[in-house]
């Protein structure tokens, strides 16, 4: 995300109220015209501030894709790392998870490196002055450590609250979830030590791809731990079948004052102890199953604060080519997240 989009969130009303988050329907997915279906898992949207959205996606080793509004038309304009990763271990050539964010006039694009169903994973980062393809810097591995058997070292998402404050990373999947690392400034590399922000409980326990987000609330910072949550990619002849509307992927939230732990769901349940607030999940009368892979910035297109993601059309189909991206904006006025058409 951009820094300097974090700040402008200062200047959205803030005459907002915390109260109990209504039950609703969940709305349909945003209009997208374009390049909106494909290998589109994961995906990090930023606004260059010249009038240009760049997105970037798993496979294709990093696909970027522009357009001049978060609805498209976006156009595939090749890959952001063509020659893969310095990192050596299997999936280097496959990358995954893309997060980027602008610090300083460069953007970091951080990506993982593994392979199905692996723990043997590796965060790396990238630097490009524009975004743009064959701009792309790859500076291998950020370095957490590998000696944890408790986490899994994928989905990255770098954060920063402004553009003179610490930055973080997020990451992990499944085994113990989510988990933080302090960085370097510049974000080149781990800083410290990493601390648990996040886990579910209940076997199998598959959440993943975090992404924090700061918005205030009556005068008091809070900081929202957006994650996925259930089985993002299975298909009707996947082993098991497909997962039920309850077990596949959807968007959970958990907030904090702190962005380094504390976070709690609407009901006061800890993150760490299968905490999370459902606020996007598939809806059979939309179209839309297993959205995730989420990320939050505010757009100024719509003069709105955005979540785009991934998710499956089932009148499309649910093979891993035929994935859509989508993106609803997002009301704050109760003081938790609330996906609105």
């Amino acid at each position: 995300m951009i820094t300097g989009l974090l700040t402008a969130l200062c200047v959205l009303p803030s005459l907002i109220t915390a109260g109990p988050l209504a039950k609703r329907d969940f709305p349909p997915a945003g209009a997208c015209s374009g390049y909106c279906q494909g290998d589109l898992h994961d995906p990090s949207v930023v606004y260059d501030g010249q009038g240009t959205y760049y997105r970037f996606t798993t496979d294709h080793k990093i696909t970027i894709s522009t357009a001049p509004s978060i609805a498209g038309p976006w156009t595939n304009q090749g890959s952001a790392l063509p020659d893969g990763s310095m990192i050596d271990l299997p999936g280097n050539m496959d990358l995954w998870a893309p997060d980027v964010f602008n610090y300083n006039g460069i953007y970091y694009m951080y990506y993982s490196v593994s392979t199905i169903g692996s723990q043997n994973s590796d965060i790396g980062v990238a630097t490009s002055p524009s975004m743009a393809v064959g701009t792309w810097t790859d500076h291998g591995s950020i370095g957490i450590p590998s000696n944890n058997a408790s986490w899994n070292r994928i989905d990255p998402n770098l954060f920063q609250h402004d553009a003179n404050a610490p930055f973080y990373l997020s990451f992990g999947s499944f085994w113990a979830n989510i988990w933080q690392v302090p960085m370097q400034n510049p974000p080149l590399r781990v800083a410290g030590e990493a601390v648990h922000l996040e886990q579910n409980l209940t076997p199998p326990a598959p959440d993943e791809g975090s992404y924090q987000f700061w918005y205030p609330v009556n005068g008091v910072q809070y900081y929202y731990l957006f994650f996925s949550n259930g089985i993002c990619c299975n298909t009707p002849s996947s082993p098991g079948g497909l997962p039920s509307a309850a077990d596949a992927y959807k968007v959970k939230v958990c907030r904090s004052t702190s962005p380094t732990g504390g976070f709690v769901d609407q009901n006061g349940v800890d993150c760490l102890q299968s905490g999370g607030t459902v606020i996007y999940a598939s809806s059979a009368a939309n179209d839309v199953y297993a959205p995730g892979g989420q990320g939050v910035f505010y757009d100024p297109g719509q003069d709105s604060i955005v979540m785009y993601y991934h998710y499956v059309k089932p009148s499309v189909g649910y093979e891993y080519n035929q994935f859509q991206f989508g993106w609803n904006k997002l009301d704050f006025s109760s003081g938790w997240p609330v996906v609105v058409a």
